[in-house]
């Protein structure tokens, strides 16, 4: 069964360096970060195995797992993958739906958003052979 509902934003920022030019002052790099979220139906167990496995196969190494996210960067883009339970009584042994947040961050705007589109396609695309 794939249902799927998605709200994709993209957004530009400034954001200061640490580093101090000659002339004083900050050094300011662009900023681009691309989001979206679905939902999926799958076991919540799962999807810190399903975020780390899409960011390894596009080719980011986990950077930080905060509880309900995996954080992974090549160098250049970090790729972000949020996710909860939609409903707040689930069964972890059973299928529920999970509500995912993907979030692409480049100074390059159209590596932030292949980013995102590649790890939550993957995500997406993913399915069980079995049960939970």
């Amino acid at each position: 069964m794939k249902a799927c509902v998605a709200l994709v934003a993209t957004v530009s920022a400034l954001v200061t360096g640490s580093a101090v030019s000659d002339d004083k002052r900050p050094n300011a790099a662009p900023l681009a970060w691309h989001s979206g979220w679905f939902v999926k139906t799958m076991c919540y167990k799962d999807a810190r195995k399903f975020s780390q496995e899409a960011l390894t196969y596009h080719g980011y190494r986990t950077a930080y797992t905060p509880p309900n996210a995996v954080l992974g960067s090549n160098g250049t883009t970090m790729v972000e993958v949020s996710y909860a339970p939609a409903q707040t009584s689930y069964n972890p042994a059973q299928f529920a739906k999970i509500h995912f947040t993907v979030t692409g961050i480049s100074n390059s705007s159209s590596s932030a958003e292949t980013a995102r589109n590649r790890v939550r396609e993957r995500i997406v695309k993913k399915s069980y052979y079995d049960t939970c």
